[in-house]
Parts: structure tokens; sequence; C-alpha cells
């Protein structure tokens, strides 16, 4: 018996080509981009709940016949969902000469035209300062923190406010006032 894999097949390999590197559009090179995991805390809360959860969830799937405790399903999954949500929550926000796009994991990513920003600024703000941690939306403001600190507030030809918390203030406030 011959091994097939030792055989020679007489075939020319197929010509590699090398492609040139794409060039990027001007709008997609980032000049400032800042990505803030969620504090220890609340990924700690949100494990909790997610363990917590998937074991009460388990445990009323478990158990025999029909009981009153199969009510329970809705809060346990219900502790699941906001426990994932804690665990992968990020927020963040790039700025390019075309847009500033925000980051709120797990939504997907909102843009904003460079050309309606009509003022940037930076702002120390905490949970108190916009009503609270995450996404927070109120009419005519939006706020993307997570921990308290410095951030960039900028104001849409609209009027509506954003606020995003940033790890370097300096640099975001470079970057905006450079593509403007």
């Amino acid at each position: 018996m011959t091994d097939t894999m030792n055989l020679p097949t007489h075939r020319t390999a197929p010509a590699t080509r090398t492609l040139a590197p794409r060039r990027a559009a001007s709008h997609a090179v980032p000049a400032f981009t800042d990505l803030e995991s969620a504090p220890t805390w609340m990924r700690a809360v949100g494990a909790a709940l997610l363990v917590g959860g998937l074991g009460l969830t388990a445990a009323v799937l478990g158990w025999p016949g029909e009981a009153p405790e199969a009510a329970l399903i809705v809060p346990a999954l219900v502790a699941v969902g906001a426990g994932f949500l804690l665990l992968v929550a990020r927020s963040g926000f790039t700025v390019t000469d075309r847009d500033v796009v925000l980051h709120f994991r797990p939504l997907p990513a909102r843009r904003v035209a460079r050309r309606r920003i009509v003022a940037a600024r930076l702002v120390e703000a905490d949970a108190t300062t916009y009503g609270g941690v995450g996404l927070r939306l109120r009419r005519g403001v939006r706020a993307l923190i997570l921990t308290p600190g410095t951030g960039v507030e900028f104001t849409d030809d609209r009027g509506r406010v954003t606020f995003v918390r940033t790890r370097r203030p300096e640099a975001a406030a470079r970057a905006f006032g450079a593509v403007r």
C-alpha cells in the first residue's frame, strides 16, 4: 500500500501575488482613540449576577415536576442578562477627521459628523454629574461614563451635548482641535 501523502502531484503551485496595502480613506485614520473597560467593582457585580442567575436557572430547570419555583426563571434570566452586560461594558470614542465615533459596548457604535460639532471642552465629571453610571440619556444630553474623571464634552449644531470619559484628556483635546 502506498502512502498518498508522499506521492508527487506534478502540479504547479498557484502563483502567489503580493497585494499592495490598501490605502485607507482619510476619514478612516483615527486621530485619537480611547476605550475604557468597566471598573473592577462593576465586573465583579456582573460576574456574581451571571453566576447566580445561571445557578438559579439550572436549579429551576432541574426541579422535578411542576413547582411554583418556575416563576423564578424570569428573575434568573434577568440576572444573567444584567451580569453579562456588566461584564462586557466598555465605553470610549474615536476621533477622525470626519467623524467622532462613540463606543458603548454592547450597543453598536454611533457616529457624529465632525462638521456638526460646534464646541468641545474638557469637563470633570462623576456619576452624579449626569445622573449615574453607564450610558446616560436625558433630554439633549448623552453621557458615556463608567468611572469618574475628566472627559470631553462636545455640542453639536442641534444643541445636543455628549460627554465621554477619557483617560488621556490632553490628547483628546488635541485630537478635537487638530481635526477641526
